[in-house]
């Protein structure tokens, strides 16, 4: 039971998150499980791990850097665990959601002010040029982020038909919620209209898909279609940037992270949505799949008579 809770599904999780934070995710939630910690205790831990983390990329000292990569890392693990814990107990909600998507943003957030500060104080730069560039950088994170979340969401909820936790609706705040959860509730659903405005086409199918309006072996052909792109999300994903944080700031890089965050990584996220919307407009239209081209038609050999010449 444990080990079919621990992952969303392995087409799109992560090499790393399938053979290292999930598997000891896992063992720590097989620990909490018979306690009372919640998942949002969890996550909390999560969080001022991360902040903490975040925290010690400020110094210039390569150790120090690599202290705060390794506490990074303990972050994720319990990130990891959060999400299996409330799968296994079947208590997973979209407020939950909220609150894991808000402590992820929060945790990058605290590492972008120290970066800055870092740049200024120790690095030369000066506050405008530092604050822009991560500014930039955290838009782009964000859409980043938002774009391989929704891909693979959407995968899930059409090519599996199972395991998405994809919102394309509008959803009303409950009204006896705290003002805490009200805030990361809110941020969470800012987070799906950014996702909306990245992907209509997608969103259309997926809206098709739920009341019963797509053609006939949708489900495969968004999977034979949609499936190559999984590929890509790694690169834009979390544990990709832990490791450019890790070798960028332990370098003496400390804009690393956040020059490749605006440049490369813009490129790839620019790709992604477009083909992801290309193909998905092309299985809501009900176009077929291109047929693999033929093979050349060998040449006639020519006509040797019987008998030799």
């Amino acid at each position: 039971m444990t080990d079919a809770l621990a992952t969303k599904g392995d087409e799109v999780e992560e090499w790393l998150d399938l053979r290292f934070f999930r598997p000891i995710g896992a063992r720590i939630t097989n620990v909490l499980y018979p306690t009372r910690v919640t998942p949002d205790q969890v996550t909390l831990i999560s969080v001022v791990i991360g902040l903490v983390a975040g925290h010690l990329f400020f110094y210039t000292s390569p150790w120090i850097n690599t202290a705060g990569f390794a506490l990074f890392i303990i972050s994720d693990l319990f990130d990891s665990a959060d999400g299996q814990l409330a799968r296994r107990r079947g208590t997973s909600t979209r407020l939950g959601r909220a609150l894991d998507g808000s402590s992820d943003g929060l945790r990058f957030l605290n590492l972008g002010v120290h970066l800055v500060a870092r740049l200024v104080l120790f690095g030369g730069w000066s506050w405008a040029s530092a604050i822009l560039l991560a500014v930039v950088a955290a838009f782009s994170h964000a859409t980043q982020s938002a774009t391989i979340d929704f891909i693979r969401h959407a995968f899930l909820a059409l090519g599996k038909g199972k395991g998405s936790e994809l919102d394309v609706d509008e959803v009303e705040l409950p009204p006896d919620i705290s003002r805490f959860r009200r805030i990361t509730t809110s941020m969470y659903l800012s987070y799906a209209k950014l996702q909306a405005r990245l992907f209509p086409q997608t969103v259309a199918l997926v809206r098709a898909a739920r009341e019963g309006r797509v053609v006939a072996g949708t489900k495969g052909a968004y999977q034979t279609r949609i499936r190559p792109l999984l590929s890509w999300c790694p690169w834009l994903g979390q544990n990709v940037r832990f490791i450019v944080l890790g070798v960028t700031a332990v370098a003496g890089w400390p804009a690393g992270l956040m020059w490749i965050t605006v440049l490369p990584m813009n490129l790839i996220v620019v790709a992604l949505v477009g083909e992801q919307e290309r193909r998905a407009g092309a299985i809501l239209r009900g176009e077929p799949l291109a047929a693999p081209p033929s093979p050349p038609t060998p040449p006639t050999p020519p006509a040797v008579p019987i008998g030799g010449n």
